[in-house]
């Protein structure tokens, strides 16, 4: 009696508030279950199962099911709950799967379940005690797996709902389930992205897989796509349903986009170095959608995907231009010698190859560990980076509260030149409760310089960082190795050690070791210029410099034989004075780069306003050499 009352009651109420909130549920078909049974020791999962069937009749397709479920239970978190469409082509979902640690000690389950719902099952709202004397169903929560996948299906038949209790000593009662189908209103598309390779090389070859599902009720026509790749992958070719531009970036699928899924396979050649996001979202469709809106780039809608990709550089680092006899290197020793690092130091002086070099720590230095017992940094020899015998390198430990933190390790070459290049390895970057973020960058003379960065099996790279994946590696082992090349002067190199946002919002302790310092000597061109000007005529030597007459003006260049590197794109430039005709104009000396850009004037043009201008750019001019520019005039 008191159940039939209580049930009365929440019935009143429901019309009640349907009416009052002005929904129509003229669509609504519901099949209910109200027959008790015990969801406890007795029907251990594995063991027995709780069987309750609805006879479901006049619906036809499934466009959209919802799931009642009302139970007593003094450990929730126990209850395991399937429901399977009618054979002999049924489709089983678990509705409600165990969550013993999440909700295990809250009471009873009191859910409407809705795959549209903004709540997970056992979160939000809906954690804590369930009230089952309540409003019937008070709870609107999502299935722990989709009830969509039951659209399309017929309805009609027998559907099965399978409940057992998948831990002891905690009992409870099954009370009332309803099935609840609703006429279908739109569509409901959503888009899942993938790749073959996320962390492809220049040259490769890769595949993009779309995959656009319709899990609405009702079909849908004139359905795009937007899927726009970056410069870095050139499109081949596409396979699958309907068709891909291109030039507009649009998967377009023709005709009727049934119940089910469409899929489209891309084609890209890898052709640069770069990262990027691909970025794909439904662009339009006929029919509404209940839950995304087609091309307003809303992330969290289902209608748009997402996928990163990071062009990594060839496995084997880059070699330093300068001649092997010409580098030098800074190699690390014990604490307390000439080139070690005392335990804790934020600063140390060190010279090689007679320059001076200036190391600072700074950042969140309030988070620096221990490496092997010993504070850092510190220079060791326990994280070798597979390199046997043991050598030493610059270590760091570091437990970072959040991922925006850093250490930052900065080298200054403090001889006012700088090198010409440079190279070295860093230990250690690799993933695990940390995922370390290794960012490296130059400077000259305050502009700021990229090095070349060479991942391991451990990281992968991302512009001028290098993050840990693919797990930890060992102390001695060098899959977790990233090696740093500039090839172009720096005079300041900046080394930033944190972690990723992968990490978390509290990452774990991390370590890492800067090795040996490889240079190469600064280039420097030594360079002059003289300008002349004299009377030109072989034949009349002596002639003064009166109208008539021919002069010829000279740019003289010189690199010094004291410089060590040639003088690389020199631009020179010059424009004839208004007093003079242009008559020719010929270069001695220089190599490379253009003579004449802009063109050189016609013979006898009148220089008048700045017209004759002589440009030679882009010359190299070697070690102890002259290049010179000789220019014809006509004096007016």
């Amino acid at each position: 009696m008191a159940r039939n009352v209580f049930k009365y009651i929440s019935a009143v109420f429901a019309a009640f508030f349907t009416c009052m909130i002005g929904i129509s549920t003229a669509h609504a078909q519901t099949f209910t279950n109200t027959t008790d049974a015990t969801i406890g020791d007795t029907t251990r999962c594995g063991v027995t199962n709780v069987v309750r069937n609805f006879s479901v009749s006049g619906v036809g397709t499934v466009s959209d099911l919802n799931v009642g479920f009302l139970a007593n239970h003094t450990w929730r978190g126990d209850i395991v709950a399937t429901l399977s469409s009618p054979a002999p082509t049924a489709t089983t979902v678990t509705l409600i799967a165990s969550d013993t640690a999440a909700s295990g000690n809250d009471d009873d389950y009191n859910i409407l379940m809705d795959d549209s719902a903004t709540v997970a099952i056992n979160s939000g709202s809906a954690d804590g005690p369930h009230n089952t004397a309540a409003p019937l169903y008070q709870h609107t929560v999502r299935p722990s797996n989709p009830l969509s996948a039951f659209n399309g299906r017929s309805a009609n038949g027998t559907w099965v709902l399978t409940m057992c209790d998948d831990f002891n000593t905690e009992n409870g009662t099954f009370r009332e389930a309803s099935l609840i189908f609703t006429a279908a209103t739109s569509a409901d598309l959503s888009l899942v992205s993938s790749s073959s390779d996320s962390f492809p090389q220049v040259g490769d070859t890769m595949t993009l897989t779309y995959d656009l599902t319709n899990d609405g009720g009702l079909t849908t026509s004139g359905v795009t796509v937007d899927i726009n790749l970056p410069a870095f992958l050139d499109y081949t070719s596409s396979s699958g349903t309907g068709s891909y531009d291109e030039l507009t970036g649009v998967w377009t699928i023709p005709g009727t986009v049934n119940i089910g899924t469409s899929s489209i396979t891309l084609t890209v050649d890898v052709v640069s170095l770069g990262s990027g996001t691909i970025i794909s979202e439904v662009a339009s469709s006929a029919q509404p959608d209940d839950d995304s809106t087609p091309g307003n780039n809303v992330t969290s809608e289902d209608d748009y995907d997402s996928i990163s990709i990071f062009v990594q550089p060839p496995p084997t680092p880059p070699s330093l231009t300068c001649p092997a006899v010409d580098q030098f290197t800074h190699s690390w020793d014990a604490p307390g010698t000439e080139n070690g690092w005392s335990s804790g130091d934020l600063t140390d002086n060190y010279t090689a190859g007679g320059i001076p070099l200036v190391f600072t720590v700074s950042g969140n230095t309030g988070n620096l560990g221990q490496v092997a017992g010993v504070g850092a940094p510190v220079t060791q020899n326990t994280y070798t980076g597979g390199i046997v015998p043991a050598e030493f390198s610059l270590a760091f430990a570091a437990d970072h509260a959040n991922t925006a933190q850093e250490i930052v390790l900065t080298g200054d070459i403090n001889d006012g030149i700088g090198v010409q290049a440079m190279q070295f390895t860093v230990f250690d970057i690799d993933s695990s409760g940390w995922v370390d973020r290794l960012t490296v960058t130059g400077e000259l003379n305050g502009a700021t310089v990229f090095p070349t960065l060479t991942p391991s099996a451990r990281n992968f790279i991302s512009g001028n960082s290098a993050i840990g994946q693919n797990g930890n590696a060992g102390n001695t082992e060098a899959t977790g190795n990233l090696t740093v090349t500039f090839d172009a002067p720096i005079d300041k190199v900046i080394i930033g050690y944190g972690n990723d946002v992968s990490a978390g919002p509290d990452p774990a302790f991390q370590i890492m070791a800067v090795h040996e310092i490889t240079m190469c000597p600064r280039l420097i061109a030594d360079i002059s210029a003289v300008k002349s000007v004299e009377v030109y005529d072989p034949t009349n030597v002596g002639l003064y410099m009166t109208p008539g007459n021919e002069v010829l003006y000279k740019i003289t260049v010189s690199n010094s034989a004291t410089a060590n590197a040639d003088a690389e794109d020199i631009d020179l430039s010059d424009t004839l004075p208004d007093n003079v005709r242009f008559v020719s104009a010929a270069t001695t000396g220089f190599t490379g780069g253009a003579f004449g850009s802009p063109d050189l004037p016609a013979a006898n043009t009148d220089c008048t306003g700045g017209v004759c201008v002589i440009r030679y750019s882009g010359a190299t001019l070697p070690i102890n050499t002259t290049g010179e520019i000789q220019i014809r005039a006509l004096i007016k």
